[in-house]
């Protein structure tokens, strides 16, 4: 598996199973943030520079904003209908090419955004399996990942095919200064939030 130097997860069907409440709100796993967060620490630690990760979704989930507040992600962009509007975005504050990101998406909506990155991951429902086949055919699918727990299954894969998992591990475990080090730099990024309808 290339290496990423971006991330961007769709919201919902990626971190959730898609059902929400009326007010709009949703539930997270613990399993998936330990994921990404050792996959963050990981990056650091093999190459000296920052993961830069998104969350790119239609409509402003606020358990979503919850979890990248908590995390401190880099963006927040809410009410993306058209989800390639956050390409050139994204590009100009990362400095990274979308050829050099990973997506995390699950339907339809996200297909745009597939097309135009370096690693797609289409998370498998039973009830998209058709939509899946015809993502598969477009070739924007490199992985198909199962539920439940998408985001931490793929960060997993992703730390063992780069063979980081072993030490991220470790140090994690150890709190080791390297960790520290990261954490600290982590608590101090603040998410940019922005309504992509305007």
């Amino acid at each position: 598996m290339s290496m990423i130097h971006g991330l961007v997860f769709d919201w919902d069907g990626v971190w959730t199973d898609g059902t929400k409440t009326a007010e709009g709100h949703s539930v997270f796993s613990e399993h998936d943030t330990m994921g990404i967060n050792l996959l963050r620490f990981a990056h650091y630690l093999h190459t000296d520079s920052w993961l830069h990760v998104a969350i790119v979704t239609g409509e402003r989930n606020p358990t979503a904003e919850h979890v990248v507040r908590r995390e401190h992600f880099d963006q927040f962009l809410f009410f993306a209908r058209d989800k390639t509007k956050a390409i050139p975005l994204l590009e100009t504050r990362w400095g990274v090419e979308a050829a050099q990101w990973g997506f995390l998406f699950d339907d339809v909506l996200d297909f745009g955004l597939a097309r135009s990155v370096g690693r797609r991951a289409m998370v498998s429902w039973p009830a998209t399996a058709e939509v899946q086949r015809l993502a598969q055919d477009q070739g924007i699918v490199d992985d198909l990942v199962e539920t439940p727990s998408p985001i931490r299954r793929w960060c997993e894969r992703y730390l063992h095919e780069q063979g980081w998992l072993e030490r991220a591990v470790a140090e994690r475990q150890s709190w080791s200064e390297r960790y520290q080090s990261y954490w600290a730099l982590r608590n101090e990024r603040e998410p940019e939030v922005l309504d992509l309808s305007r």
